[in-house]
């Protein structure tokens, strides 16, 4: 029965293709079209390229991503639909469009992110937006609109900030195995889950069946393709229709108070991805509309149905068949044939939607003015039935659009001249990371290191003895360093490691680090040389930060650090540090090292001592400790400076 009606549906649409095609197309001047042609795509085409050393680096992290690899497919759907509705033959392809010109200035916002930031996301994101003002400002050919919607199936692949994807993986994983386990209670087939793995006791058989719900096999790798399907059929079917600006201002306040509540309120699992889900939601209703909104949640519904029924024929049919589909063809036929019964019922979800929130026919009605009004807000924010469009409001809107003037055309230009001046300044912070097997941006241009060695520090200072010395070298990135040399001294009175960890992009809140490793902090204080010494003279221009940490086991720890700069000059220590100034902080570090430098510093050394005692301190042992550290980090210092100079002598001579 759906496929009867979508072959009518398609041989409808072609005549009608052809009779507006006959009856409105506007005999055109090719010179004219080709001219504005070029004025438009090759702007937006140079923008698009500036993006791609990072969009390369981008995509290559996105292939080493099981769920998110049919991005390729994406890319093609958003072409094709294009293509599709490309305005062949038109006099006035492309139109006036104040919204396509905000949204290539937030692309080229967002690029100059990018170039700040160094971040593939930043790119893929300018990118989309590019793509989009372009079809906002083209001329769809049936409806005489735009053909912004041919864009959605970009951002399907455009990866969640702050790690949501990961969570939201985490989650479908997780409710994949609950509920597969409850399927096979109620199967009888008796069984064990150990987190999300399946272990089913095997008769005759020394041992247990185990079955792993990995990302492959979790449905996860499903749910994107899902989520493509339904977008791509919300926009080919035109099921997306705007709403207005009160209902759009009224759906974001829903969102934030959905999010709100579950920050704060109700934290419960099943309550949590509820909230989340109901925000989403609300977030897409301006754009898509009511029923486009609620087939694109439905993804996610039916790609947890189809992989808890996948998972469950996995043992079931090991069990008592004796045949294995959790590995070879078998498996990936088993994954495709889930991933078909997916995508046919989200046609089927489309037309259960289409039978509960279909558009009501207007006309000659017993119901009166109320019952009309009531109709019409139905047919225009519930319906969205944008498939049926009538051919006379497709001639008002396309004499409607006004064409690009010379004002639009030089503000595209200059907007993709900045956005290529930011790709060209970033090329070759990108080109170095392209290289590398990991794909991460690196903080730094070149190895920023310095070698020190043994004696770079007395044996001893002031009564403390040098026992050890050991190099640590880590990977480059390291929340501890690259490297850190070890000095370990031992007094009468204490037992204190000193270290000069190196490098780090810019302020290292080493408190962090200390918690990460179990530490509970309690005590943070910026502390000035001359409250130390108890000398107004000394100098203030180099402050420390004092912490005090204890564990669970009673076990307390004392730190004192603070860094310097590649001209060894002190860093100022921030007076607090919360989650505001962090985000600042770990926004500067995240800069191209070649802007850091110029604006801020290019990287910074630490310098730090740490003891760890059962009882608390004496103020004179903590006295002791200031006053060496002093001195140490002093020494450190100036030693960097007679090594830097030797590093500087060594690269001028020829």
């Amino acid at each position: 029965m759906f496929a009867q009606i979508s072959f009518q549906n398609f041989i409808a649409g072609a005549f009608s293709l052809m009779n507006n095609a006959t009856e409105n197309t506007i005999p055109s001047n090719d010179q004219n079209y080709r001219s504005d042609l070029i004025k438009i795509m090759l702007p937006y085409g140079l923008a698009l390229l500036a993006q791609l050393p990072l969009l390369i680096l981008y995509f290559r992290r996105l292939w080493s991503l099981p769920h998110y690899q049919p991005f390729a497919i994406a890319i093609l759907a958003t072409a094709g639909l294009a293509i599709y509705r490309w305005p062949f033959g038109q006099a006035q392809p492309f139109f006036r469009s104040l919204a396509s010109d905000i949204i290539f200035l937030l692309g080229m916002i967002v690029a100059f992110l990018g170039m700040l930031f160094v971040e593939p996301w930043f790119a893929a994101l300018s990118a989309m937006l590019i793509v989009t003002s372009f079809l906002a400002r083209t001329l769809d050919r049936e409806t005489g609109k735009s053909l912004w919607t041919c864009s959605l199936p970009l951002y399907v692949y455009l990866t969640l900030p702050l790690y949501l994807d990961v969570k939201l993986i985490t989650a479908l994983q997780r409710y994949s195995a609950s509920y597969t386990s409850r399927l096979l209670d109620l199967f009888g087939l008796g069984h064990h889950m150990d987190g999300t793995v399946i272990k089913v006791a095997v008769e005759n058989v020394n041992g247990v069946r185990e079955y792993g719900i990995e990302e492959a096999c979790s449905g996860v790798q499903s749910f994107f393709t899902l989520l493509l399907v339904a977008v791509v059929f919300v926009v080919l079917s035109r099921r997306i229709k705007l709403t207005g600006w009160a209902v759009g201002v009224l759906a974001i306040c829903a969102a934030f108070l959905c999010f709100v509540l579950r920050a704060t309120v109700l934290t419960m699992p099943v309550w949590s991805e509820s909230l989340l889900t109901a925000g989403v939601g609300f977030l897409l209703l301006p754009i898509l509309g009511f029923r486009a909104t609620l087939l694109i949640l439905s993804a996610v519904f039916w790609a947890l149905f189809v992989n808890i029924v996948r998972i469950f024929l996995i043992p079931v049919v090991d069990i008592l068949l004796g045949y294995d589909l959790s590995h070879g063809i078998s498996h990936d036929l088993l994954g495709y044939g889930a991933l078909t019964i997916g995508i046919l019922m989200i046609f089927s979800t489309d037309q259960f939607l289409l039978f509960l929130f279909g558009p009501v026919e207007t006309g000659e009605s017993e119901s009166g003015s109320i019952g009309e009004s009531i109709t019409r807000f139905w047919n225009r924010f519930i319906s969205a039935d944008g498939s049926k469009a009538d051919s006379s409001d497709s001639r008002k809107a396309s004499v409607a659009k006004s064409p690009i003037s010379k004002s639009g055309f030089s503000f595209i230009w200059i907007v993709a001249f900045l956005i290529v001046s930011m790709g060209v300044f970033q090329f070759a912070d990108v080109r170095r990371s392209i290289a590398q097997t990991d794909l991460q941006v690196r903080f730094f241009d070149a190895d920023v290191t310095v070698d020190y060695e043994e004696d770079d520090i007395p044996k001893e200072v002031d009564g403390w003895k040098l026992v050890q010395y050991e190099v640590q070298d880590r990977s480059r990135g390291s929340d501890l360093g690259q490297r850190s040399d070890v000095w370990q001294f031992r007094s009468p009175t204490c037992a204190a490691v000193t270290s000069l960890d190196q490098a780090f992009p810019g302020w290292h809140e080493l408190t962090t680090c200390y918690k990460n490793q179990g530490w509970e902090l309690k005590t943070r204080v910026r502390k000035k040389p001359s409250e130390v010494l108890g000398n107004e003279s000394a100098d203030d221009s180099w402050p420390f930060i004092e912490a005090m940490f204890e564990k669970k086991t009673g076990e307390k720890g004392y730190l004192l650090f603070s860094h310097f700069d590649a001209f060894g000059e002190g860093v100022d220590a921030p007076e607090q540090w919360n989650s505001i100034n962090s985000f600042f902080v770990r926004a500067q570090n995240r800069m191209s090292h070649r802007i850091r430098s110029s604006l801020l510093r290019g990287e910074v050394y630490q310098t730090q001592v740490f003891l760890t005692s059962y009882g608390d301190l004496d103020e004179s042992v903590k006295q002791e400790v200031n006053e060496r550290y002093l001195k140490i980090r002093e020494q450190l210092r100036t030693r960097f400076k007679e090594k830097k100079k030797q590093i500087d002598n060594a690269t001028a001579t020829p």
